[in-house]
């Protein structure tokens, strides 16, 4: 019966390519391609960002070196601010300047001024020239400044910038002498009456570059590092090479950040690749520069580069595996369908016995044990429709089993992680940025009750990453008081009192802090308490006395209860300042009273 039934194959039959080799060439390249791309993807994407995230680093780490420099400035200039207006300079300038005899000698005025220098842990000048030739008065200090007298300053190139500030304080770099001529920052302003506003005279404050360098050491950008620091005259008041430190800056550089925008550009110095980062004080009118090599920049790159590469290898080589053992149970079941078949050929009819898991090549084995049932009618149409269902399955199977989720899958668990590993400590970074970016803002110093909350409501976020639960926080503020100003930083120097002096030296477990605000009559009400240790009445009334400060009446930000009462009192007038008395908490209440509509001036 099947005697009639050969098959021929050709010479060549050795020659072709089988089943099994095709499929792992075929994917194999698939997945070179796709590993490939998604290299050079990831790569670009990985470059791009770690340039981003290394520029804003460095960026930020210039804003904050500006914002450190600004608060050492803005600290001195406080303190000249206390001298200048104090009762004692203001009458003793005031009498010279009507030719009368003031009732102190300079020994009065420079014991003055050394008491309230003595907290400062630097050398430190001041000088005061009044309007006469014979009228100087300075503190103890090695530093000596070279004018001592208004004829001499007025030939210096800054002494109109002075006139011209209308009492604001001006800061440049210059020399001074100390054992030989050194470089020192200045800061100089016109004395004026607090009365009528008339000039009695000028006031120096000379500080050390070593103020400002210990500054700067605070701050690490990478190896090969450089910062420069420009006051407005395009002096270099400040640089990490002491060479350079007095002489002008370049104005090629100067040129590309006339606008004062701050930003980051790539420059080429010295045949070096740079990234040159650029910070402006509107307060001092200082510019800082600061300089990192390229590749210093980028140095993650390689590691990047590396770790990339190495993904991509492992998993092709796992790709390569999985494409092997799929190819391999796609064409194995060929392989037996093929030796049934050339079986035939030779008699050897034996039928499918063992089961397969494709469902396609199951049907294959029923269909060939229902070809040799009734071979003689149907091999020629059997033959016909095996060969198109396996062109069918393979195609079908190559379709079901391409490996894009591979791709998919790994992209997605990269940018996972990528995102969660960083979330964190960049809320932080940014917290903590506009909190000092809010507190030493040279802008308006009168603000809504809405952008102090918003300033108090970073540092109560900060302060629960270190206190977590225990920290807890009552805050409730009557809508109509949102948009009424008030001084800036009311509220965030109390509620940072009542952690520090309040809560931290107490054994509970939960700390409560509870803030109100809300309108009273014609006045602006702001109380803030706490379940801490709180004051006895003898300390309430010492707490409010103005006068020496003594630092255990500090709050944490250094502005003194009494301080903050006082100026209080002096913006807003009598019967408006702070009132304290014992919380129903057990701590500490501080209430602050301002008026309920206040203009500015």
């Amino acid at each position: 019966m099947y005697g009639r039934i050969s098959f021929h194959a050709g010479d060549d039959m050795s020659k072709k390519i089988s089943i099994l080799v095709q499929l792992i060439m075929g994917f194999s390249l698939i997945i070179f391609t796709i590993v490939a791309f998604t290299i050079f993807l990831s790569y670009r994407s990985s470059s791009q960002a770690v340039l981003n995230r290394s520029n804003q680093y460095i960026l930020e780490s210039v804003k904050q070196l500006q914002g450190k420099m600004d608060a050492i400035l803005q600290d001195n200039d406080k303190l000249s601010s206390t001298i200048m207006f104090s009762p004692l300079i203001q009458e003793t300038l005031g009498d010279l300047a009507e030719s009368r005899t003031p009732p102190t000698d300079a020994m009065d005025i420079t014991r003055y001024i050394d008491q309230q220098t003595r907290s400062i842990n630097y050398d430190i000048q001041f000088k005061l020239l009044g309007l006469s030739d014979n009228q100087v008065y300075t503190n103890s200090s090695s530093l000596k400044v070279i004018w001592d007298s208004e004829r001499e300053i007025r030939g210096a190139y800054w002494f109109p910038a002075i006139a011209q500030n209308n009492g604001r304080m001006l800061w440049f770099g210059v020399d001074v002498w100390q054992n030989g001529t050194i470089p020192v920052v200045m800061g100089a302003r016109q004395i004026n009456d607090w009365n009528d506003l008339n000039r009695l005279g000028t006031l120096f404050l000379v500080l050390p570059v070593e103020v400002i360098h210990n500054a700067v050491s605070q701050f690490h950008l990478g190896k090969n590092e450089k910062i420069q620091i420009v006051d407005s005259f395009n002096t270099i008041v400040y640089s990490t090479d002491p060479d350079e430190i007095g002489l002008y800056m370049d104005d090629r550089i100067l040129s590309q950040f006339s606008n004062h925008k701050a930003r980051i550009i790539p420059n080429t110095i010295n045949s070096r690749n740079m990234f040159v980062s650029y910070a402006y004080s509107p307060y001092s009118e200082w510019s800082i520069f600061a300089y990192i090599d390229s590749k210093e920049a980028v140095k993650d790159l390689n590691g990047i580069r590396r770790n990339i590469i190495l993904i991509g290898l492992l998993g092709m080589a796992a790709a390569l595996l999985f494409t092997f053992f799929f190819s391999w149970t796609l064409s194995k079941p060929l392989r037996n369908l093929a030796t049934k078949l050339s079986n035939v050929e030779r008699g050897t009819t034996l039928p499918f016995v063992k089961t397969t898991m494709n469902k396609e090549m199951a049907i294959l084995y029923s269909s060939y044990n229902s070809m040799l049932q009734n071979l003689d009618h149907t091999i020629a149409d059997l033959s016909s429709k095996q060969i198109s269902e396996k062109q069918a399955q393979i195609v079908a199977l190559k379709a079901q089993f391409r490996p894009h989720f591979l791709y998919n899958t790994l992209n997605t668990i990269y940018w996972s992680l990528a995102n969660k590993h960083m979330r964190e400590e960049s809320q932080m970074v940014i917290a903590l940025s506009d909190l000092l970016r809010y507190s030493i803002d040279r802008g308006s110093e009168f603000v809504t009750v809405d952008e102090d909350l918003q300033q108090l409501e970073r540092f109560i976020y900060l302060q629960k990453l270190r206190y977590e639960d225990k920290l807890q926080v009552d805050l409730h503020v009557n809508p109509e008081v949102m948009n009424r100003q008030l001084m800036k930083l009311t509220l965030q120097p109390l509620v940072e009192n009542a952690i520090t002096h309040g809560l931290e030296p107490t054994l509970r477990e939960v700390w409560l802090i509870r803030i109100r605000a809300y309108s009273e009559g014609n006045s602006l009400v702001l109380t803030v308490e706490d379940n801490g240790e709180g004051m006895s009445e003898a300390r309430m009334e010492e707490a409010l006395i103005s006068g020496e400060v003594n630092p255990e009446k500090l709050l944490h930000t250094g502005i003194g209860l009494s301080n903050l009462n006082h100026r209080i009192e002096l913006i807003y007038g009598h019967g408006f300042g702070l009132h304290l008395s014992t919380s129903e908490l057990g701590g500490l209440l501080v209430k602050v009273t301002v008026p309920l509509q206040f203009e500015q001036g």
